[in-house]
C-alpha cells in the first residue's frame, strides 16, 4: 500500500502543477456560419500574436461548424479565418477570459481570391483526406520529421517513430506519392529533415490502385510527404557519430536523392550500443503483420517462434553490436513503367543472460532454479523488387519478386537444478533459411460497373536448422538410447524444410447499381513441403549412434490442395453497408512418411462471412465483422515420429491432424472530435474454436513430452479494448485499457483439464503540450493476470509509473529524461520485485546550423536485471533477464 501512496501523492502533486500553468490560457468559442446561417465543417482558425515572441495558435471547426481556440491571456492576436469558397476574415482579438464569439463568412466569387485562401489555409479536410500546410505548424527547433509531426493537430507519435492520426495507425509512409523504402514509418519519421517539408497529406481508407477505392474496404491509412520545391532534385541527408566509455561507439549515416523520375535512399547504422534498426516487430510486417494473424493465426505464431524471429525478439541483453544498412530505389523507366526496389541487410552479435525459478504444477510441485546464458550472431537479408506497369487510367499490372536470406550461429549454456540432481548443457544453433516469393497482381477496370482482379504467385522457401547439444549425463533415458561416451553425451539434430507453395485467385466486381454490388470469386491454393528431421548420438570415437528404432526422425511430405468459389454482396442503406459472403471450399490432403503414404484425406467446407458499416457522421462509425475460419497446422505437427525441441522436451507430431475452425467476430465503435478533443475508440473480440489443434503433455519432473490433438472441446475467447483521449488546453489525458477472458481444456498426463485465464491492462498518462515551460508526460500501466483451474488459482499484477521529459531551453538546448519504475507483486505467495530503468540526453543544435550535438546516458541506475513473470497450464515461470550496463555516449552529427 506504501508504493500505491506515494504514487498517489507524486500525481496529486503533477497535477497541481499543470492547472497551474494552464490557468494562464483562455478560451475563445463558438461557431462558423455562412451567410444564410448553415455551418460550415473544417474551417481554418489562425491567431497570430503581435508579439512575434509569443507562438501561433490554430484550429478547425468540426462538422457542426464549432470552434475551439486556446489563447494566452491579455496577449493581442490577429485572427485570420479561411475557408474554400469564402472571403478572408481578419478580427483582432485580445482576451482576459473565456469568451463566446461567431463568426459568418460571405461566398467569394473572385477565383485570385479562393486561390490565396486556399495558399493560407493550415489545414484542408476533404472526407477521408487531410492535408497540413507545416509551415504553419513549425516552431522553429524542429530538426527530423518526427518533431514536425508532433505539432499537427490528431497526430501521434511514439518513441519508436510509429505514427497514428485521430487515433488510427498510419501503416504506409509515402514521400511524392511513392512508397519510401517498404512503407514503414520509422525509418522516414526518423532521418527525413524537417526543414525539406512542405505539406503533409493523410490517406485513410488508402488504395494503391484509385480505381479499387470504392469496391475494396482498406483499413489502410498513408502519411504523404510533398517536399519544398527546392527539395526535389536534391540531395540531402546525416552523419552522426558518437563515442562513448567501454569503448562504445555509434555511425549513423543517412542519404537520400529525390528528382521527379528517381529516388535513392540510403541507411545506415552501426553501433555497439544496443541500438537496433531492425526488430521482430518489423520483420513481422514485412511478413504481412495483424493482417496475418487476422488470416492465419497459427501460420502467424509459427512465424513468430521460428528461430530467426527468436533472434530478434531478444529486447534486453547484456551486449549487442549492430550492423545495418539500407538501400531503396524507385526510378521511373517510361511514361508508363516504374521499377521500385529496395535491399536490407543486418547483422547482429547479442549476448543474454537469464535466470529463472521454475515451479511445476503438479501434485509434486517441484522447483527448477535455472541460468540461461547464449551468444548470438545473426546475419539477414530482404531483397525486393517491384515493376509497376501503368498504360492508362484502368489498368494497373504489377509484378514483383522478394528474396529472403538469413544464417546464424548460437552458443546457449544452460545450468539447470532441482532438489534432486543438477544438469549442464551447451548447445550450437546454425539456421539457415533461404525464400523467394513471386507475385503478378492485374487489376482493370472494363467500364464503370466492371472491374477484376487477378492474382497469380509463387513462393519457394528452404529452411535448415542444424543444433548440436553435449550433456553431462543422459537426458529422456527411457526414451532417447544414449550409450556410455566418456561421461558426455552429445546429440546432434538435423532438421529442413522445403516448401513450394502456389496461389491463384480472380475477382470480379460488378455494380448493379449505385446501391448494389456483387462479388464473385474463384481460386485454387497449391502447397507441397517436405520436412525432414534426424536426431543421433555422435560418439567420440567418429561413430553414430542412431535413434531411428526408437521411434526417431522423420522423412514427411505433406501437399494439400484448396479450390474455392463463391461471392460477396455488397448494398448501401442510407448510411449503412452490408457486405455478406458465402465461399465454398473443397481440401484434399496427403501425407507421405519414408516414400509411404499413411494420410490419404478430403472434405467441403462452406465459410460465411458478413461485414456491416454504419457511419453516424465524418469521424463517427460503428464497424461489425464476422467471419467463420479455417486453418492447417504447419507441416512439422504432423510428423508423427520423435524429435528432440530442447533438454527436457520432446515432440511428436499426429499424422491424423485436420484442418481447424473457428467463429470470430468483431464488434468496434470510433468518434473522433477535433473541436472537443476527444477520441474514442472501443472494441469486442469473441473467438469460439469448434475444432483445433492444441498439444497432449505428458509431464515426469521437468521433463515434457508433447504431441498435437485434434479436438472438438470448446475453446472461447472474449476480449474488450478501449482508448479515450481528451485535449485540455495544454492538457491532453488518455486512458486506455484492454481485458480478455479465455475458457479452455487442455490434456496433462492423460487428464482432461479446464482452464480459465483473465488479462487486464490499462495504462493512465497526461501529457503537456507548453511553448515556454518543460513538457511531461507520466503516467502508469497495469498489468493484471488471473489463472485458475480447479485446484488452484493464481494471480499476478504489475505497476510501471513512467514519466518522459522534454524541455527546450536557452533556444538551442533540449533535455530528454525517461523513467519507469516498476512494482510486480505475486498475489498468491507475497513475492514483490522492483526495479527502475531510465535514460537522459542533452542536445545542442542551432537553427539552421549543419551540426548538432548530443550526450546521452542509458540505465541510468546501472540496472542489472529486469524481473519478469509468466505461467502456462502446468508451471509458474520467475525470470531476471540480465540487461545492458549503464552507457555514456557523446554524438556530434552533420547534415548533408
Amino acid at each position: 500500500m506504501q508504493e500505491f501512496a506515494k504514487i498517489n501523492l507524486i500525481f496529486i502533486l503533477f497535477f497541481q502543477t499543470l492547472f497551474t500553468l494552464s490557468a494562464q490560457n483562455v478560451e475563445l468559442t463558438g461557431k462558423i456560419q455562412d451567410s444564410i446561417q448553415n455551418s460550415l465543417a473544417y474551417v481554418n482558425l489562425i491567431a497570430t500574436p503581435i508579439s512575434k515572441e509569443d507562438k501561433i495558435t490554430f484550429a478547425i471547426s468540426d462538422d457542426r461548424g464549432n470552434y475551439q481556440l486556446n489563447l494566452q491571456q491579455n496577449i493581442p492576436y490577429i485572427l485570420a479565418i479561411t475557408h474554400l469558397g469564402f472571403s478572408k476574415l481578419i478580427d483582432t482579438l485580445q482576451l482576459s477570459k473565456n469568451t463566446v464569439r461567431n463568426f459568418t463568412l460571405h461566398e467569394s466569387t473572385e477565383t485570385l481570391e479562393a486561390v490565396l485562401v486556399k495558399a493560407e489555409m493550415a489545414m484542408i479536410v476533404k472526407e477521408d483526406t487531410i492535408t497540413y500546410r507545416v509551415d504553419k505548424f513549425r516552431t522553429g527547433n524542429e530538426n527530423k520529421l518526427r518533431e514536425l509531426l508532433k505539432n499537427l493537430p490528431g497526430v501521434e507519435l511514439d518513441r519508436a517513430g510509429n505514427v497514428t492520426v485521430n487515433g488510427k495507425k498510419v501503416t504506409k509512409l509515402l514521400v511524392e506519392g511513392k512508397t519510401f523504402f517498404t512503407g514503414n514509418t520509422k525509418l522516414g519519421v526518423n532521418n527525413i529533415p524537417a526543414d525539406a517539408v512542405e505539406e503533409v497529406t493523410v490517406l485513410d481508407d488508402y488504395h494503391e490502385v484509385p480505381f479499387m477505392k470504392n469496391l475494396t474496404e482498406s483499413d489502410e491509412m498513408a502519411l504523404n510527404i510533398k517536399l519544398k520545391e527546392g527539395k526535389k532534385k536534391f540531395v540531402f541527408g546525416e552523419i552522426e557519430i558518437g563515442g562513448g566509455i567501454k569503448e562504445r561507439y555509434l555511425f549513423h549515416p543517412t542519404a537520400f536523392y529525390y528528382s521527379p523520375k528517381t529516388a535513392v535512399n540510403l541507411i545506415g547504422d552501426f553501433n555497439n550500443i544496443g541500438k537496433k534498426s531492425f526488430t521482430i516487430q518489423d520483420y513481422l510486417e514485412f511478413e504481412g503483420g495483424m493482417a496475418s494473424l487476422m488470416d492465419d493465426a497459427s501460420a502467424y505464431y509459427d512465424l513468430y517462434n521460428s528461430d530467426f524471429a527468436k533472434f530478434l525478439s531478444q529486447r534486453d541483453f547484456i551486449f549487442q553490436k549492430n550492423e545495418f544498412g539500407a538501400l531503396s530505389l524507385s526510378q521511373e523507366l517510361g511514361p508508363d513503367v516504374r521499377l521500385n526496389a529496395y535491399s536490407i541487410n543486418s547483422f547482429a552479435k547479442t549476448d543474454t543472460k537469464t535466470t529463472q525459478e521454475i515451479t511445476y504444477l503438479t501434485q509434486e510441485n517441484l522447483n527448477e532454479s535455472r541460468l540461461n546464458t547464449m551468444n548470438n550472431d545473426l546475419f539477414f537479408s530482404l531483397n525486393k523488387i517491384e515493376l509497376e506497369y501503368n498504360p492508362n487510367y484502368e489498368t494497373d499490372l504489377k509484378y514483383e519478386t522478394l528474396v529472403k536470406m538469413s544464417n546464424g550461429n548460437s552458443y546457449e549454456y544452460i545450468k539447470s537444478q532441482t532438489p534432486s540432481e543438477t544438469n549442464n548443457f551447451n548447445t550450437n544453433i546454425r539456421p539457415e533459411n533461404f525464400k523467394i516469393a513471386q507475385n503478378l497482381a492485374l487489376k482493370k477496370q472494363f467500364s464503370y460497373k466492371h472491374t477484376s482482379a487477378l492474382t497469380l504467385n509463387y513462393t519457394y522457401q528452404k529452411n535448415q536448422n542444424d543444433k548440436d547439444w553435449l550433456f553431462d549425463q543422459a537426458i529422456f533415458s527411457e526414451v532417447i538410447p544414449f550409450v556410455e561416451d566418456n561421461d558426455l553425451f552429445n546429440l546432434v539434430q538435423n532438421t529442413s524444410s522445403v516448401d513450394h507453395d502456389a496461389n491463384f485467385r480472380l475477382k470480379h466486381y460488378w455494380i448493379l447499381n449505385n446501391f448494389n454490388h456483387i462479388y464473385p470469386v474463384i481460386g485454387a491454393h497449391f502447397n507441397n513441403r517436405s520436412y525432414t528431421t534426424l536426431d543421433y548420438q555422435q560418439l567420440q570415437n567418429g561413430e553414430i549412434n542412431t535413434f531411428q528404432n526408437s521411434g526417431f526422425n522423420n522423412n514427411l511430405n505433406f501437399r494439400l490442395i484448396d479450390t474455392y468459389f463463391g461471392f460477396e454482396f455488397k448494398k448501401k442503406i442510407g448510411d449503412l453497408i452490408l457486405k455478406p459472403g458465402l465461399v465454398y471450399h473443397s481440401f484434399f490432403w496427403n501425407i507421405d512418411q519414408f516414400g509411404k503414404e499413411i494420410v490419404n484425406n478430403s472434405k467441403g467446407l462452406l465459410l460465411p462471412k458478413l461485414f456491416m458499416e454504419y457511419e453516424f457522421s465524418s469521424g463517427h462509425k460503428l464497424l461489425l465483422n464476422y467471419k467463420l475460419k479455417t486453418n492447417f497446422a504447419d507441416v512439422s505437427q504432423f510428423a508423427n515420429r520423435l524429435r528432440l525441441e530442447s533438454f527436457n522436451q520432446l515432440f511428436k507430431g499426429n499424422k491424423t491432424l485436420e484442418n481447424q475452425l473457428f467463429h470470430q467476430f468483431s464488434l468496434n465503435y470510433y468518434k473522433f472530435n477535433l473541436f472537443k478533443g476527444t477520441f474514442i475508440n472501443a472494441g469486442i473480440n469473441y473467438t469460439n474454436r469448434v475444432k483445433s489443434v492444441q498439444n497432449n503433455t505428458l509431464l515426469e519432473g521437468i521433463d515434457q513430452i508433447n504431441m498435437p490433438i485434434y479436438i472438438e472441446l470448446p475453446q472461447t475467447t472474449l476480449g474488450f479494448t478501449g482508448n479515450f483521449s481528451k485535449q485540455f488546453k495544454q492538457l491532453k489525458f488518455t486512458l486506455r485499457g484492454s481485458t480478455t477472458w479465455s475458457d479452455y481444456t487442455r490434456t496433462v498426463n492423460g487428464q482432461e483439464n479446464e482452464y480459465n485465464s483473465q488479462n487486464i491492462s490499462y495504462t493512465f498518462k497526461t501529457e503537456t503540450k507548453f511553448e515556454k515551460f518543460p513538457n511531461l508526460e507520466i503516467g502508469f500501466r497495469q498489468n493484471i493476470n488471473i489463472f485458475k483451474s480447479k485446484n488452484m488459482r493464481n494471480e499476478f499484477t504489475q505497476l510501471d509509473p513512467f514519466a518522459f521529459l522534454e524541455y527546450d531551453f536557452l533556444k538551442d538546448f533540449t533535455l530528454k529524461v525517461d523513467y519507469t519504475y516498476n512494482y510486480y507483486e505475486y498475489k498468491s505467495n507475497g513475492e514483490i520485485n522492483r526495479f527502475q530503468i531510465g535514460g537522459a540526453s542533452l542536445g545542442y543544435w542551432k537553427e539552421d546550423s549543419l551540426w548538432s550535438f548530443e550526450i546521452s546516458m542509458e540505465n541510468i541506475f546501472d540496472t542489472r536485471y529486469k524481473a519478469e513473470n509468466s505461467l502456462t497450464d502446468f508451471l509458474i515461470l520467475n525470470r531476471n533477464i540480465y540487461v545492458q550496463p549503464q552507457t555514456l555516449l557523446f554524438k556530434i552529427a552533420y547534415k548533408l
